[in-house]
């Protein structure tokens, strides 16, 4: 009897120490998408592991009047593994509702560019929205377009749904969630591409930047000889075209590396519990680095030289000057990532995600606002030159444009002012926003002599 117990008991604390280790397992990061095929490219997302329970509507269509407790009580400190920021939050840390005219990016359109066709696209950024405390974004509204790589149909859906679908499919619902969150009055064109292949997500690129205002992307791959024939895609229709910087930390990656866009690393971000920043460091997989291929770019090589670039203007692949990545960075550690909807992959549970694929929408929708208001104010509005003014501005005053990230590693060492895991920083968006952005750009090397 007493050895029956014995078993008994001992069962039971087996049981209890596999539960602790499947738990352990469950908030352990992990790349969504870990590699690519040759010739194609692979979004930048991160799960973080954890899941929390979704409240849906009614059958009476009636929504919690309340948000979800985790969008308003951050653990202290952040628990590894738990995904604690909602839209609201990243919109008091990044400074949305405090930009002078920015009204939510009204007026504004946000592509974004993903492969595949996810038909429940729709109805999950609404559920999202309604359930997070957003505006609603339809097709019959308006407010969201779901077009194919070329502008027309999308491509039909792939059934049943392979991995690299169901991945691109959260990428497809971080990317809209979260360009909505941070610019809620702004049109979104979702631009979905045939395949993951170079070739589709390029055009995919070029139609939304003739449908768009500016164009967010959370995916790349890396370098090669070749891409520097490529980097017309992105000046086409002169258009800020936004990317992530990849999510393995160096070296750095293209399309990021491109001079035609605007590179996003990611930041780990910590808050108290008013969401007010505490600090915001280097996450270890933000991608960065010298570009292999690209040549040096003149605005982070001002002339005259300023401490602020040094690290940029320093760059090089051992035989030439090379372009410097990333430009800008914005919240990407899954660790503390962000929750996302997606009924496709999870019906029961919003996602905890992150990667740079959250950085870079996060920074397209503050952009987005940032337009609104240079439009409110009369100013020229930005366009492809967009880091042109993203330099100028931190070379002009530095500390009052951006939040400086000292702190991290990504393969390269996080300090004062530019470096190669997060760029110039996080930009504030109040001051970004303001009417004095962007009216002193860096001027262009003179000419060669002679000419």
């Amino acid at each position: 009897m007493k050895t029956s117990n014995f078993v008994k008991i001992l069962m039971v604390a087996l049981v209890a120490l596999m539960a602790c280790q499947a738990a352990f397992a469950q908030v352990t990061p992990y790349a969504v998408a870990p590699t690519a095929a040759p010739g194609h490219v692979r979004p930048h997302v991160w799960a973080s592991g954890t899941t929390m329970p979704l409240a849906k509507p009614s059958v009476s269509g009636i929504v919690p009047l309340a948000l979800p407790g985790f969008c308003s009580v951050p653990p202290t400190p952040p628990a590894t593994g738990s995904f604690e920021y909602c839209p609201n939050n990243f919109q008091t840390v990044y400074g949305v509702n405090s930009i002078p005219s920015g009204n939510g990016g009204a007026g504004r359109k946000i592509a974004i560019v993903d492969a595949f066709h996810y038909a429940g696209a729709e109805n999950d950024l609404n559920l999202f929205s309604a359930l997070l405390g957003l505006p609603a974004c339809t097709v019959a509204s308006g407010c969201l377009t779901i077009v194919g790589q070329t502008g027309g149909a999308p491509p039909p859906t792939t059934v049943p749904p392979t991995l690299d679908t169901k991945t691109w499919e959260l990428e497809e619902m971080l990317d809209l969630e979260y360009a909505h969150a941070m610019a809620p009055n702004a049109k979104l064109v979702m631009v979905e591409c045939n395949s993951d292949s170079g070739n589709d997500l390029f055009t995919g690129v070029q139609t939304g930047t003739a449908l768009a205002d500016i164009v967010s992307n959370s995916w790349g791959g890396g370098e090669d000889g070749s891409e520097t024939s490529f980097d017309f895609v992105f000046s086409t229709n002169n258009k800020p075209v936004f990317f992530s910087s990849g999510d393995s930390g160096t070296p750095a990656q293209y399309p990021c590396t491109s001079p035609h866009v605007t590179c996003v690393g990611g930041t780990t971000l910590n808050v108290n519990t008013s969401y007010v920043r505490t600090t915001e460091t280097g996450w270890s997989g933000s991608g960065g680095g010298c570009s292999a291929f690209e040549p040096a770019v003149f605005w982070q090589n001002p002339i005259p030289a300023s401490a602020v670039v040094t690290v940029a203007s320093n760059c090089t692949n051992g035989v030439s000057p090379t372009r410097a990545v990333p430009d800008i960075a914005a919240a990407a550690n899954p660790a503390t990532g962000a929750a996302v909807i997606d009924l496709g992959r999870d019906s029961t549970h919003y996602i905890g995600v992150g990667g740079t694929s959250l950085a870079c929408p996060l920074m397209a929708g503050l952009f987005a606002d940032i337009m609104t208001a240079r439009a409110t104010f009369g100013l020229p509005q930005l366009d492809n030159n967009i880091n042109l003014a993203i330099y100028a501005a931190a070379i002009r005053n530095y500390t009052y444009f951006f939040y400086d990230v000292t702190v991290g590693n990504n393969g390269l060492p996080a300090g004062p002012d530019y470096d190669l895991v997060t760029g110039l920083g996080v930009p504030k968006g109040s001051a970004m926003g303001n009417r004095f952005f962007g009216l002193v750009y860096v001027l262009p090397p003179p000419p060669p002599s002679g000419d």
